[in-house]
């Protein structure tokens, strides 16, 4: 059986690059790390390390190992710290999960001032994909999900956090000359800017205001990120179609241009999840309260 001193090891070995440096994080001898390593690769019948240069780097077989490694031990770490406090106090981690454009706009900023109001409580932000923080989730390494409702995991308990509208945005001196009486063709020929290739805030938009989707773009620039975005907006590369509360949170807010609040567009709701059996810790029912104490705070 592999024992958890050896994923210590394995781990540590695989940051420092190095038996000596590693020797030295763990506060033990170099030749502890060497028969550690030994001992580990003998149990899985795989070489982990390999020599480059002056340092040890991981083989492949070791590459997916301490990837495991790493995570295990994690989520271990986050499990005693949680058994080990009081549930009736405010210590401990909370893990919130959530997607990028949310996690920058909004959730960030309310849990900065959330932290520095308990000085005991670590609090714990992961920005991403709805498929890995929903697994995140499922496997208790999130105590919270932050998912629009049709990305929701079929574990937890629900409360609606907030609609979200999205709204069209386009440089200041509008040099395409969009107007609201513009037409889902003359739509197709200005330069676009997207968050993906098929930007479902983009095309849901036209959808609701045109009744249609457009059948072409002048795709000028596709990147992953709202402030990115806007950014281009500013720069005077194309339009773009953007949450309201990301434009509203936005250093650019001033510096771009929208229709107004009749060329804004539903795009859904927004929902937390939490464990039930979570809600005896009085830190996730505090986090919890913390998050839902404002009407709406997407719009």
């Amino acid at each position: 059986m592999i024992e958890t001193s050896q994923l210590h090891t394995l781990v540590a070995v695989a940051r420092a690059r190095s038996f000596s440096k590693a020797a030295e994080d763990l506060g033990v001898t170099q030749s502890a790390i060497s028969q550690s390593v030994k001992n580990l690769e003998s149990k899985i019948g795989v070489k982990l390390f390999k020599r480059s240069g002056k340092r040890v780097v991981l083989t492949q077989e070791g590459e997916k190992l301490c990837s495991i490694a790493s995570s295990f031990l994690t989520h271990l770490d986050d499990t005693l710290v949680e058994i080990q406090h009081d549930k009736d106090s405010m210590t401990g981690k909370v893990r919130i999960g959530t997607l990028i454009g949310v996690g920058k706009s909004w959730l960030a900023p309310e849990l900065l001032s959330f932290a520095k109001e308990y000085p005991d409580l670590a609090v714990s932000i992961s920005l991403g994909f709805q498929e890995e923080l929903i697994r995140d989730f499922e496997n208790y390494r999130l105590d919270f999900l932050i998912l629009p409702e049709g990305a929701l995991p079929n574990v937890g308990e629900k409360v609606l956090l907030s609609e979200e509208k999205v709204t069209l945005v386009f440089p200041k001196d509008n040099p395409f000359n969009i107007t609201k009486e513009m037409t889902l063709e003359d739509l197709s020929t200005i330069p676009t800017i997207l968050f993906e290739q098929e930007d479902k805030l983009f095309f849901n938009w036209c959808r609701v205001k045109f009744g249609k989707m457009p059948k072409s773009l002048n795709t000028k620039y596709v990147i992953n990120s709202h402030g990115n975005m806007l950014q281009a907006v500013k720069e005077g590369l194309g339009i773009a179609v953007v949450p309201n509360h990301v434009l509203n949170r936005s250093f650019y807010q001033d510096k771009i241009a929208t229709l107004g609040s009749e060329f804004e567009v539903d795009n859904g709701r927004f929902y937390i999840v939490y464990h039930k059996d979570a809600t005896e810790l009085v830190r996730v029912r505090k986090t919890l309260e913390r998050l839902t104490k404002e009407s709406n705070p997407l719009l």
